[in-house]
């Protein structure tokens, strides 16, 4: 659904509003997305927004916290997390090409824990972060001499007052991102791997990576295990919601306060 809609939530909103917004969730269609506003604001002031600017501010588009009309956002396309989970289980080999394209963390066969798993991750999503920070600073050189926003510029506070682009940085905050996608998926994934080979020993590490390599052929009741018998995120089981939070904090640690071209 394009625009998308979105309810934020704060300490102020009354209880009718957010169940009627659970009412509209409840129909299936996903929509509106909930967000809780008053972090929003003490994240865009942590981030050095004025708080009159972070107020006013709020969720845009998708996800994205921002100050509405005031700060430049740059989408350099999306960074797949569960793609770097797929290499790290193949010790930094792209099983579709069979490249050498990640670091060598280890065979997966050798980890003793999913924290075990889970440090080769990080080391694995250190090096992809940094390939596509270099990949950011290169298109966004590119947006800024070679695609100028005459428009967005007249739009957004502070690029007509410095005579700047909104592209080379002539809002008042500006903003490169990384949006990384499949969190949900990841969490489930290192949930499965949690569940079913460290914890309850249903299935070795050799024997789940040798049907996920044959993509499951013959494998019909462990597949359906992993799908059905598995702790989910989402479902307000902390067993699984951890590592939603452990992914969050690892990706933020990774993105937060790297430098743009811009100044931002």
């Amino acid at each position: 659904l394009q625009p998308s809609s979105m309810v934020q939530i704060s300490k102020k909103n009354p209880d009718l509003l957010l169940k009627r917004a659970l009412n509209i969730i409840k129909t299936g269609y996903g929509q509106p997305s909930l967000f809780n506003t008053d972090a929003i604001v003490q994240e865009l002031i942590r981030q050095g927004k004025s708080i009159t600017d972070a107020r006013n501010g709020g969720a845009s588009g998708c996800v994205e916290a921002g100050a509405f009309g005031k700060e430049s956002y740059i989408l350099t396309g999306y960074f797949n997390l569960l793609k770097v989970l797929e290499i790290t289980l193949n010790n930094g080999i792209d099983p579709g090409t069979q490249k050498q394209i990640g670091l060598k963390t280890g065979d997966p066969e050798s980890f003793n824990s999913t924290e075990d798993l889970f440090e080769a991750y990080k080391e694995q999503l250190r090096h992809f972060i940094d390939i596509k920070i270099k990949g950011n600073i290169i298109i966004e050189r590119l947006y800024a001499k070679y695609m100028p926003a005459p428009f967005m510029s007249v739009l957004i506070d502070d690029c007509v007052t410095r005579g700047k682009d909104y592209n080379a940085g002539g809002a008042r905050y500006n903003t490169s991102y990384i949006q990384g996608v499949g969190t949900g998926s990841l969490t489930d994934c290192i949930t499965s791997i949690k569940y079913n080979v460290f914890d309850n020993k249903k299935v070795s590490m050799k024997d789940l990576l040798a049907a996920m390599k044959n993509n499951f052929e013959g494998k019909k009741l462990l597949r359906d295990s992993l799908i059905n018998e598995t702790p989910k995120y989402g479902n307000d089981d902390d067993y699984a919601d951890e590592w939603a939070v452990n992914i969050f904090e690892a990706f933020f640690n990774l993105v937060d306060g790297r430098p743009n071209t811009k100044g931002g």
